[in-house]
């Protein structure tokens, strides 16, 4: 049980890692752990709403463990150009993680892994889901996020290509409300 215990209380950590994007009502960031839940509702919520034909319990794990790394790295947004750099202390925290003695660290790791290198149907459902809630969630507060950090309408796009992919007619439903936000100057044009 003190293995459980400690590894437990390590995961208990994702909590205290706040991320760029706010809450439903403006009234504060969220943190990674609470993305990682509304992420897994997501992936529940897309994969019945558009036919996905996933293996739901894989992309489940993946969508509640694929931000641990955060707990060593912070959060940084997808729009930093800092970010590549920030996956060094990822991977640095998730080796360490991987040694945890209790059986779950492993498929962990695994699990981390597939998700970095997008290698499966799953992992890329996950990304589809992991782009498109902060997409949502800037919509609506209005481009808080966004406008706080000089978001251009060609990085919203970039980011999303994965969407463009897998799941054509979200991104059509994406690219309207992109255009809304430009014009409601949530996003700079270029």
């Amino acid at each position: 049980m003190n293995n459980i215990y400690d590894f437990l209380m390590e995961l208990d950590k994702l909590k205290t890692v706040t991320r760029r994007a706010y809450i439903f009502d403006l009234s504060r960031n969220e943190n990674s752990a609470e993305h990682c839940w509304h992420l897994a509702l997501a992936i529940l919520t897309l994969k019945e709403e558009l036919n996905v034909e996933i293996d739901l319990v894989k992309t489940l794990k993946m969508a509640l463990i694929h931000d641990i790394c955060e707990i060593g790295a912070g959060d940084i947004s997808i729009y930093d150009p800092q970010r590549s750099k920030k996956e060094i202390e990822e991977r640095k925290y998730m080796n360490q993680l991987s040694g945890a003695s209790v059986k779950i660290a492993s498929e962990i790791m695994e699990l981390w892994e597939e998700y970095e290198e997008q290698s499966s149907k799953e992992s890329q459902w996950v990304k589809v889901a992991d782009r498109l809630l902060p997409f949502m969630m800037n919509l609506n507060t209005q481009g808080k996020a966004w406008k706080e950090q000089g978001v251009r309408k060609s990085q919203v796009l970039q980011i999303n290509q994965v969407t463009a992919k897998l799941a054509p007619k979200v991104y059509q439903w994406m690219l309207t409300q992109i255009e809304t936000a430009v014009e409601r100057k949530w996003l700079i044009d270029s």
